[in-house]
């Protein structure tokens, strides 16, 4: 009988003892997949650099950060942890536009959250919609960045980059941050004007004008940076997102 009692209690130690092990062995596994499932979410998470004025017109820096997540297609931006301004958040949900239709990935079941670190006379408006737009297809596609490529410009709902003022400040800002590539909208760029003068005779007097005429100049050259222009934000993409 004791013998019985003995093994009995055996069994239950063994089983007790294998139900610890398989529920440490249950709980590592899960771990791992919420690890995994962190870790895919994380993807959908970028950042990008964008380049803006200050209030006294110089050129600076910041970053753009980007989270996609499940949501209601809710489309967010702070500035500092600060609700950004009403040209800030159109920009925003043009960008978050522009990236669902480039990337066919519909946002009605996800939120898009953009967060700037930043004074926000540097970015507010729309000169960082092409950024955020890059940022935002990259989120969504799970595409690396380059960091190195620049952008600046305004981004329509067609995906067409516009043209914004303080090009050669923002390359600067650009530079410093040991930027390879800047890209710009399309345009027809002035680095400068040209004093002219003309004179023609005018009765028994020479009567002369003075003129001063936009200088066109390439901005790769006066910068010493490699600049390029783009037209829309399939262009933008080629050169920015790996």
């Amino acid at each position: 009988m004791e013998n019985k009692v003995l093994v009995l209690a055996s069994a239950i130690i063994i089983i007790f003892v294998l139900g610890i092990v398989l529920g440490i062995s249950i709980n590592s596994k899960q771990k791992i997949v919420n690890e995994a499932n962190r870790t895919i979410n994380g993807l959908m998470y970028k950042e990008i650099s964008i380049v803006g004025l200050d209030d006294k017109g110089r050129g600076v820096s910041a970053i753009v950060a980007v989270e996609v997540k499940p949501g209601s297609g809710l489309v967010l931006v702070n500035i500092n942890d600060v609700l950004a301004d009403y040209l800030t958040q159109f920009s925003a949900r043009t960008a978050s536009k522009v990236a669902s239709n480039f990337t066919g990935i519909a946002l009605s079941s996800l939120d898009v959250v953009y967060r700037i670190k930043a004074n926000a006379s540097t970015i507010e408006g729309s000169s960082a919609g092409a950024a955020m737009t890059l940022a935002t297809i990259a989120a969504l596609a799970n595409k690396t960045i380059n960091q190195s490529v620049f952008i600046t410009g305004t981004v329509d709902e067609n995906g067409t980059i516009g043209i914004v003022s303080g090009i050669s400040e923002k390359a600067k800002a650009a530079k410093e941050r040991k930027a390879s590539l800047f890209l710009i909208p399309s345009a027809s760029y002035a680095v400068g004007y040209d004093k002219v003068k003309k004179c023609k005779p005018l009765e028994n007097l020479n009567y002369c004008e003075v003129a001063y005429v936009p200088r066109k100049s390439e901005l790769s050259e006066l910068l010493k940076l490699d600049i390029k222009q783009v037209k829309n934000i399939t262009q933008a993409a080629n050169y920015a997102i790996i």
